[in-house]
């Protein structure tokens, strides 16, 4: 039978070596959420130049609201003559 001693070394044993699996495991993760940040950085840049800026965006919509409001207004008006 292990003494006492033994046993607790044993247990300082297996607390060292967790401690150093979760601190790979740690660096892995924070390297894998570095690597994905950096894919989504480099989609975004991409994706920001093959599409419209967001004040031509906001400018078509505008201009898209403001024709659907004078059809249907034109439309109302036809119905109540």
């Amino acid at each position: 039978m292990p003494s006492d001693q033994e046993r607790i070394a044993t247990l300082e044993a297996n607390n060292k070596s967790m401690s150093d699996k979760i601190d790979d495991i740690k660096k892995a993760v924070d390297e894998g959420f570095k690597d994905i940040k950096e894919e989504f950085k480099c989609f975004r840049e991409e994706a920001d130049k093959k599409y419209a800026s967001k004040l031509t965006e906001t400018i078509v919509y505008a201009l898209v609201g403001i024709i659907l409001v004078a059809v249907i207004g034109e439309v109302i008006t036809l119905v109540l003559k």
